[in-house]
Parts: structure tokens; C-alpha cells; sequence
């Protein structure tokens, strides 16, 4: 610049001001070294002389341009801040205004900066916000409003520049300048814009927001919000303050979303923002800061459903208004996204002009090019975000995919690193949403995006800085069973142990290294603990031995993280290690007690099913000494209380989310625990133990745990009522015939009535109960397809993930952590109705089947034949086929029980070797004949006609029966010592209603539902299972997953 060149504005003086004065004049000005300037200076200011004062920096302005910024720093040394002081605290308005427009020239120095605030210039500059003392009697009213509104301007210009430095953040968040700021946007329609804007900036450092709400800052943008209007305006004449409202306006709503955002109570006209949307405003900022706005709005509300319907004005017929001018907002924002990654002049001639004047053009490359550009990208962010937000809502979902709502995936492919933070961090949030999960498509869709950034990532495509927001998302993906199949099938663990092995070659960041590589181990662990990743038998059509991740390579790498210092890892490895490592639980039970529970002890005080009293107690320490706690000293809720924070956030439409756990609680890690525990409890040696300690813990974690957490819990309680009961019974089959036909109480098999068996009549059932079912012709029970082996026993119910189907798990038999049953060692037991036949059917049923075995054998393994007897012969027909008739006492009319035991000399309960049939406490023993051990059709053959007649409580066991138990079995009259004891403790602890709250996520809903199946087999807790969750149930037979 050359020295006559005019000052900027901030130094307050025009380039002619003053001219004529003596003495004075530019080039001398301008030859001057800094200490003679500042003697100038000095000599001004002791003549009280402003023209000299504003003159000298004037005209010293091109020297501190062109020596920018030694000069200054010079000047500041020399302690030209005293001659400012006396210009800024003058007590002539027109001294100050000169002040403090030199000192604005200055913030670029911190020295300055500092000596400033030391100085209170921030208080000093507010004077000029107020009426001067006499000023109405030395001018013209009029003049004295205008000469203020200028104050005004100034200060908040000068504000506004402030707020770009952080020495001067605790001036800007005083009352007064906020006040000042409130009273500018209200009164000073030229500085309305700069107002907001500084709101914009103070409000970026959370820490500030909390000053907004004790000055009702809040309060005072809503009120601007919802009275500027933002339609552009007919007459010309008002286009240029329009303009500066609706820049206002965006920077309005960008505070507001900023208070919202960081969980501070602020007011938003919900009216207003339906209305821009509706409107489609030229302003592509103005929609973008909306969009930012009822993004977070959508986000932090507690009824989403109701903040769209105050959107939209309260009518269905608004609302479907609103999501179309929605859906078509954003196909507006994807088209211009689509012709800017062309980057096409011709293809952009449209968004090529000013927003607030449409004759003026915008030249490509320039500065205001990509300022739009990067509104637009903030557009298609907050839109998709919000969309996505929007979707778990059904009756929202499919309003706008009726309005034509698709390509949801285009904010993943925008690259501004704060934008991406925006899009993984909704993802993250989202995913950790129980009614996101039930949106099966939405996680899929999720998934899929997460899975290209992590091939991104791997590539070195991927912002380093991300890397943890993107491994968060993909850590919570993780938890769900459907999810952790799709990440084995895109080798989850090859490319995560590549991921960290490039990021650390191009990071040294020890600690950033470590935070990658627990979520890592995360995401590989979860997926890893999928029933079919962990168990090859569980596999559907694969190699039973064929598991996932690679299991000697993941057992080394989770080796060395076991003997590792770091808590996170060595706890995850472990659990994982000896999850893996099933053989060490094939000793006796008793060997192992003090290590199960150990694990559970552990998984107790980590469980987020502690999260409410984690939190209270760390809130209230007084709480840890309280009445309300364990033998370990830890404050604790009752299942009751449990079970009532369950309901009331059920009712508050609140949901507990990993995140939101892990500063009291390890999530990752008790799903783990409880993979395991899940595990043993198939087992019969272990079922006593869990039994035991383990049910209430269970019960309170499927009440308040994380949904994956109380997943596995539920999983955990199903598994115990598979195979019951608490003695090592081996049942594996049970059907009790209380009344329901193809209810296996063994919870193993999916039996399938054939024909229409008749319930027993009244006053002849057993147990002076319903038990009791009469096969007639053409009914049986068909108890699995393949006929049903006690040494190999179907695995179809130790399982239930949301994406399985009956058809795909049938065929998998359970492996037994200790060796399996002997195929010679079974009982078959069932009470039967003598006589077999009545009068209507005598002449017609010549032999009535029992049992007979799969095809294509299809040996009638058990029947009463009556063409060679009228009075019946007890018949065997052993593996070979042969048929033996054996000599049986005569029965009297009434209920008798059938035992039939299968031995050998092997066997502690009855070694013998052969069979065994019991009619009450009379039997006869056949060596060395045993029948078939295949199971395939009870009550009659497949043919249909030969039925058996009345039976009730029919069971098989995986082993013999000894003598005691059978005698025992024929004596009962009742249901007391049945082998139900866990499933009808359960009931007594209300497991019912408790497991009917977690139905709202799939993969919970799964497992909840199948303990909800099993604990039905107990007969008076079907109404009040049915009544519980009834409806959700038939709700659920409409989902997509199988």
C-alpha cells in the first residue's frame, strides 16, 4: 500500500481528516521511527488533541502494513498501549471510537491482546453502546439515535472480531456483552448478522454454552427465529436487509443447534422450521444450518413422534406435507451434490449464482464458490442424518418411501473430515439404538457403508483422525448376531489386523494405538462369540470344525494379549481363551465351581445390568454404605426394583446403549462372560450350580442390561430349561400332554402333530390335572424329522438368532462337552390309560403302536398287539427287527406307568446288558436284545392306524434309569418332584413379564422368546406369558428375519 493511501476503516479516519493541521503531514509521518510515533502520540493525547491523534495513525497505517508485523511489536514494546488507553477510556465518545478502532488493528498480537484485557478495554468499548450524558442538547434527536446505532455496529463488529481469540472469552461471556449482543439482534437491524455470528463463535467452545442459559440468550434467539421472516421480499428496497436476516437467521439456528446438541434446554419454534422446509428457500446455508438444527432437535428428543408432529403443525395431513417437502429437499440437495462431483460449469449454471441476489454470478474456484460448496456438503449431511434418524420410525419410514425417498448413502461419500465426524458419529448413535435394531435393513445398510470405509481405511483413504469414531460404529455393529456373520464374510479380522499394522506405520501415537487396537479386539471378539463362529457344530452346512476367525492364529494373537499389563486386553483374551478352550470345563463339576463362579462373581460387578447403581453410587458415594448391598459391599437393586426401572424406561421410551455404559461398566466384556456361562449351561453336570447363584443375576440382567448383554442372559436361562433339570436327568424329550399336544418340555425337540388327537375326558386325566391325550386314528406325534437319537440329540434350540431358520438348524446335533450318551443307554417312560382300545374302536385297532423309528426302517419299536391276544401282548421289536412278545401281568382299568430301559454293563444305574420293561413296579429284563435307538413317530405308526390310545407324560432319557427312580416315578400321584424345578423356579420369579420387556430388539427378542418358550412348557404360565406379550408376538411373526 502505498503512504497516501487510505487507512481501512478500523483506524476510524478518513485520509483528508485533519488536513491543513501545521506540522503535520504524511511523509513525515511516515519517516518516523516507532518511538518517535509514539512520542507523537503521547504529545496528542497530552493536548487532548483527537484530529492529531487519528491523524498519526492515519497516516502511519502503510508503514505498518508494509512492515507488518515487526512494526507493531515495536510499537507495542514501546508502549504505545498507554496513548490507546487514553483514547479508548476517554470520555468523549468520538476519543473512544477512535480507540478502539485502533485497537482492533492490534488483536493480532497476543502482547496486545493480554494488555487489553488487563486493561478492561471490553468494558471501556461498551460505554459506546450507551446514550452519551447531554447529548440530546448539543444535536438533533434524530442524529443522536443514528451516532448511537453506529456505536452500536462498531461494538459488535469489534465483538465479532474478538471472538475469533481466546484471551478475550471470558470478557465476551459477561453479562453485559451478551446482554448488549440480545439487545443488538433485537433493536439494531444492521447488526443482526454480526450478532449471531458471534453467538455462532462463542457457542463453538462448549464450555461457554452454559453462560448462554443464565442471560436467556436462548430465550432471545428463539424469539428472533421464529419472528424474521425468511421469504424474499417484493420490494427491492428491502433486500438488503433481508438478506443480512436470513444470514442471520442460519447463524441462529447454528447456535441453537449447538446448545441442543451439547444437551442444553433451549426453545425452538418447531412451526418455523417446518415452514423453511416447506418453503425451499434459495439460501442453500440457511437450509443447511436448518437441517443442523432439527437434526439434533430429532436426535435429543424424547418423543420423536411428537416433535414431528409439532413440525409439521399436528395433523396426519401436515405431516405427510412436511416429510414430502423433506424428501424433496433432499433430492434437491443429492442433485446438486451429484452435478458438483462432475464439477461441470454447464451442469452448475444453476448453482452458480448468489443466494440472496440471483442476477449475480458465482465464479468457479473462487472463494465464495466454495464457501456455497461447503454449505451444500453441510446440506446433504444433516439431511441424511436426519433422514436416518427419522427411519426407525415405521409409520415415518414408509411415508417417505412412498414420497419417493432413496439414496440415502451420499453423505458417505463426502470427504470433509468434520462432516464424516457428524456421519460416523449418527451412525454410532444409531446403531446403539434398541428400535434401530428392529430395523433390519437400516443395520444392514449401516454395516455395508462401516465396512467400505474400514476397505478405506486399510488403503490409507481414510482420515487417521476418524479411524476411533469408525472402529466405535463398527464395535457396536459387532454386538449383533446378524452383523457379526456379515463381518466374518468380509474377513473382519484379516483386514482389522491389517488396518492397525498400517496405521502404526504411518502413526507413533503410542496411546492412539492402543485405544485402535481394544476396539479392534473388540469387534474381533464379538464375532468371534457368534454361536456359530465359536461353535462348528452349531455351523449351518459347514465343517463342524470349521470356526471363525481362524482359531490357532486368533488363540495365539489373544495369547500374547493375555500375558499383556493392559486390564481392557488381558480381560477380553482371557474370557475369550477360555471360552475357546472347552476342554478345561470336562472335568468333574465340583473341580470347577470356585472358576465358574469367579467368572460370574466378575461378570455381576461388571454387568451394565449395574449401570443404574453404578451411576447413583458414583453420584452419591453415600449410597456404598448403604442397606441396599451384597456380601461384597456393592450397592445393589432387588429383582423387583430391576424390574421396574425396566418398565419405567419402557414407558420413558428410554434405552440403555453401550456407550453410554462403558465409564461404569465393561459391555464387550460380559457378553463374553455370558457366551460362556450360555455355554455350560446346555450342560446337565453344571445346571445344579447356575441354578443355584445364577438365576436372579440372569433375571435382573435381561430387566436392565444392554440389549446384547441381556441377549446372552436370556440365552443363558434358555439353555438351562434345555435338557432339565437340575440332577443330570439327561431329558431329552418330554411331552407332558397337559393339554398341548407339541410342546416338547424338554425344550429340544419341535414335535408336529399329525391328525387330531383327543384331549382326555374330564375326571380321567392324570395328576387330577388336563395331562392325558388320546391318539385315535390318523394322529401321532412326529418328534423330528430324522427321528430323534439320545446320543445324538438335535441342536436346533440351544440357539436363536434372528436370522436362523428351524429348516437350516434341524439337522445339527448338540456336542457334548464330556463324551456323548451311550446309544444303548435311554428310558423311555409315558402313564397309559388301560384298557388301550374303547367300544368304538376294539374291533377296528388290532395293534396299538407306542413308538416307532424313523424311515426307512420304520420299526414299530413298542406295541400292544392284539390279533394274536384279545387281552394284548407287550411287544419289542429290537434293532434288527426281530419281534419279541414278552409275558406281562394283566392290568387293572385305570392309569399305569411304561418304562422301558436300555442298558449295558457299562451303566452305574442298571448294569445289565440288554432291556428292561416296566408295567408300575412289576418288569422283566431281555439280555442282550436292545431296540433302535431312533425315535420317530408316538401314539401310533405313520400309517395312522394303530393308535395307541391314552397317554400322558411321555419322556426319554439320554440314560438308564435306576430301579429307585422308576419305583419313584410309579408311586407319585403329583407334579411336585417332576424334572421342571428350574423352569418353575423361574416362574416364581416372574420371568415371564420379565422376559416380555426385551422383545424390542431382534437379537434379544430371539433368545427371549425361546426362554419364553421353554418356560411355557409350565402350564400355568401361558396366559400370563400370552397376556404379557402377546401382542408384541404376533407383531413379530410380521418381521422380515425368520
Amino acid at each position: 500500500m502505498g503512504q497516501n493511501e487510505s487507512a481501512p476503516a478500523g483506524t476510524g479516519v478518513t485520509a483528508g481528516a485533519g488536513a491543513g493541521k501545521p506540522g503535520l503531514n504524511p511523509e513525515e509521518v511516515a519517516q518516523m521511527s516507532f518511538g518517535e510515533f509514539n512520542f507523537a502520540l503521547a504529545s496528542a493525547c497530552n493536548e487532548d488533541d483527537l484530529a492529531q491523534f487519528a491523524l498519526l495513525w492515519q497516516y502511519i497505517w502503510p508503514v505498518r502494513t508494509e512492515k507488518h508485523p515487526k512494526y507493531d511489536e515495536s510499537l507495542m514494546a514501546d508502549n504505545c498501549m498507554k496513548q490507546l488507553k487514553y483514547a479508548f477510556r476517554h470520555e468523549n465518545s468520538s476519543w473512544r471510537e477512535v480507540g478502539v478502532r485502533v485497537c482492533r488493528t492490534f488483536f493480532h498480537l497476543k502482547d496486545a491482546r493480554d494488555k487489553l484485557m488487563r486493561l478492561d478495554f471490553m468494558s471501556s468499548m461498551m460505554l459506546l453502546t450507551m446514550p452519551e450524558q447531554g447529548g440530546e442538547e448539543n444535536a438533533e434527536e434524530g442524529e443522536q439515535v443514528l451516532k448511537q446505532e453506529e456505536f452500536q455496529l462498531l461494538a459488535a463488529e469489534t465483538i465479532l472480531e474478538m471472538a475469533d481469540y481466546p484471551e478475550f472469552a471470558d470478557a465476551l461471556c459477561s453479562t453485559s456483552v451478551l446482554n448488549f449482543l440480545c439487545i443488538a439482534l433485537n433493536q439494531v437491524p444492521a447488526s443482526v448478522e454480526i450478532a449471531t455470528s458471534t453467538f455462532v463463535k462463542i457457542s463453538s467452545n462448549p464450555q461457554n454454552l452454559p453462560v448462554f442459559l443464565s442471560g436467556s440468550v436462548g430465550d432471545i434467539l428463539e424469539s428472533f427465529f421464529k419472528s424474521t421472516t425468511y421469504a424474499r421480499p417484493q420490494d427491492e428496497n428491502k433486500h438488503a436487509q433481508w438478506a443480512k436476516d436470513i444470514s442471520a437467521l442460519s447463524g441462529c439456528a447454528h447456535t441453537m443447534g449447538t446448545l441442543i446438541k451439547y444437551g442444553y434446554a433451549c426453545q425452538v419454534d418447531l412451526a418455523t422450521i417446518g415452514g423453511i422446509f416447506a418453503s425451499r428457500p434459495d439460501s442453500v446455508r440457511l437450509v443447511a444450518e436448518c437441517a443442523r438444527l432439527f437434526y439434533w432437535i430429532c436426535r435429543s428428543s424424547d418423543d420423536l413422534w411428537e416433535t414431528l408432529m409439532d413440525s409439521a403443525g399436528g395433523s396426519a395431513e401436515g405431516l405427510d406435507n412436511f416429510l414430502l417437502k423433506l424428501a424433496q429437499t433432499w433430492e434437491g440437495a443429492v442433485n446438486v451434490h451429484k452435478k458438483l462431483k462432475l464439477q461441470s460449469e454447464g451442469e452448475l449454471q444453476d448453482f452458480l449464482v448468489d443466494d440472496i441476489d440471483r442476477s449475480r454470478i458465482i465464479e468457479m474456484d473462487s472463494e465464495e464458490f466454495k464457501d456455497k460448496v461447503a454449505y451444500a456438503e453441510m446440506r446433504l449431511c444433516y439431511l441424511n442424518c436426519l433422514l436416518w434418524v427419522l427411519l426407525p420410525l415405521s409409520s415415518v419410514r414408509w411415508r417417505l418411501r412412498d414420497f419417493g425417498l432413496e439414496d440415502l448413502h451420499h453423505a458417505f461419500e463426502l470427504r470433509e473430515q468434520v462432516l464424516l465426524q457428524v456421519i460416523l458419529g449418527t451412525v454410532r448413535y444409531l446403531l446403539d439404538l434398541p428400535e434401530v435394531q428392529d430395523c433390519s435393513e437400516l443395520v444392514s445398510f449401516f454395516g455395508e457403508q462401516l465396512l467400505i470405509c474400514i476397505d478405506m481405511a486399510v488403503q490409507g483413504a481414510f482420515p487417521d483422525s476418524l479411524l476411533r469414531l469408525l472402529l466405535d460404529g463398527v464395535t457396536i455393529l459387532s454386538l449383533q448376531r446378524g452383523m457379526q456373520t456379515m463381518l466374518a464374510e468380509f474377513n473382519i479380522w484379516g483386514k482389522l489386523n491389517t488396518l492397525v499394522n498400517t496405521w502404526q506405520e504411518r502413526n507413533a501415537d503410542v496411546e492412539q494405538a492402543r485405544k485402535i487396537k481394544i476396539a479392534v479386539l473388540r469387534v474381533q471378539s464379538q464375532v468371534a462369540a457368534h454361536p456359530s463362529h465359536r461353535l462348528g457344530w452349531v455351523a449351518k452346512g459347514l465343517d463342524p470344525s470349521e470356526v471363525y476367525p481362524p482359531r490357532a492364529e486368533f488363540e495365539e494373537q489373544l495369547q500374547k494379549w493375555a500375558l499383556g499389563t493392559d486390564e481392557s486386553f488381558t480381560t477380553i483374551a482371557t474370557l475369550l481363551l477360555t471360552v475357546f478352550q472347552e476342554r478345561k470345563f470336562q472335568r468333574p463339576p465340583e473341580e470347577m465351581q470356585s472358576t465358574i463362579v469367579s467368572i460370574l462373581d466378575w461378570w455381576q460387578a461388571n454387568s451394565t445390568s449395574r449401570y443404574e447403581e453404578e451411576k447413583e453410587a458414583a453420584d452419591d458415594p453415600r449410597l456404598a454404605g448403604g442397606s441396599q448391598v451384597d456380601e461384597t459391599g456393592r450397592y445393589t437393586m432387588s429383582l423387583t426394583q430391576k424390574l421396574a426401572v425396566c418398565m419405567e424406561r419402557v414407558a420413558e421410551r428410554r434405552s440403555l446403549g453401550s456407550i453410554q455404559t462403558l465409564d461404569y461398566c465393561a459391555p464387550y466384556e460380559c457378553v463374553l462372560a455370558l457366551c460362556l456361562v450360555s455355554r455350560l449351561a446346555l450342560e446337565p453336570k453344571f445346571k445344579r450350580l447356575l441354578f443355584n447363584v445364577a438365576l436372579e443375576p440372569l433375571l435382573g440382567c435381561v430387566c436392565t442390561g444392554i440389549w446384547a448383554e441381556a441377549r446372552e442372559a436370556a440365552a443363558t436361562l434358555a439353555n438351562l430349561m434345555w435338557v432339565p433339570d437340575v440332577d443330570r436327568d439327561c431329558l431329552v424329550c418330554w411331552l407332558k400332554l397337559d393339554g398341548s399336544v407339541t410342546v416338547d418340555a424338554a425344550n429340544v425337540l419341535l414335535p408336529v402333530k399329525a391328525g387330531n388327537p383327543k384331549a382326555v375326558d374330564i375326571g380321567k386325566a392324570m395328576y387330577r390335572s388336563t395331562w392325558g391325550i388320546e391318539f385315535v386314528k390318523d394322529s401321532w406325534v412326529t418328534l423330528h424329522p430324522n427321528g430323534l437319537k439320545t446320543y445324538n440329540v438335535p441342536g436346533l434350540l440351544t440357539t436363536a438368532s434372528p436370522m436362523d431358520t428351524f429348516q437350516a438348524t434341524s439337522l445339527s446335533p448338540y456336542h457334548w462337552l464330556d463324551d456323548p450318551p451311550d446309544p444303548r443307554h435311554f428310558t423311555v417312560s409315558c402313564w397309559f390309560y388301560w384298557p388301550l382300545r374303547n367300544e368304538a374302536n376294539i374291533k377296528e385297532v388290532q395293534k396299538c403302536v407306542l413308538l416307532q423309528s424313523s424311515p426307512p426302517e420304520q420299526f414299530t419299536q413298542i406295541y400292544v398287539d392284539f390279533e394274536t391276544d384279545d387281552e394284548g401282548v407287550w411287544t419289542v421289536v429290537d434293532h434288527s427287527g426281530t419281534v419279541r412278545p414278552l409275558n406281562t401281568p394283566k392290568l387293572l382299568r385305570g392309569w399305569h406307568l411304561l418304562a422301558f430301559v436300555s442298558s449295558t454293563s457299562r451303566s452305574t444305574a442298571q448294569p445289565f446288558h440288554g432291556t428292561k420293561l416296566y408295567l408300575d413296579a412289576w418288569s422283566v429284563k431281555v439280555e442282550d436284545v436292545w431296540v433302535l435307538n431312533d425315535f420317530y413317530a408316538v401314539g401310533n405308526d405313520a400309517g395312522g392306524k394303530c393308535p395307541f390310545g391314552t397317554i400322558a407324560d411321555f419322556r426319554i432319557y439320554a440314560r438308564c434309569l435306576s430301579v429307585d427312580e422308576v419305583q419313584s416315578m410309579s408311586t407319585t400321584d403329583n407334579t411336585d418332584n417332576h424334572p421342571d424345578k428350574l423352569a418353575r423356579r423361574l416362574a416364581t420369579m416372574d420371568a415371564a413379564t420379565i422376559l416380555a420387556q426385551r422383545l424390542d430388539v431382534p437379537d434379544s427378542a430371539a433368545e427371549c422368546l425361546r426362554a419364553l418358550g421353554s418356560l411355557a412348557t409350565v402350564s400355568s404360565q401361558r396366559v400370563k406369558i400370552f397376556n404379557a406379550c402377546g401382542r408384541q408376538t404376533m407383531r413379530l411373526l410380521d418381521s422380515p428375519m425368520p
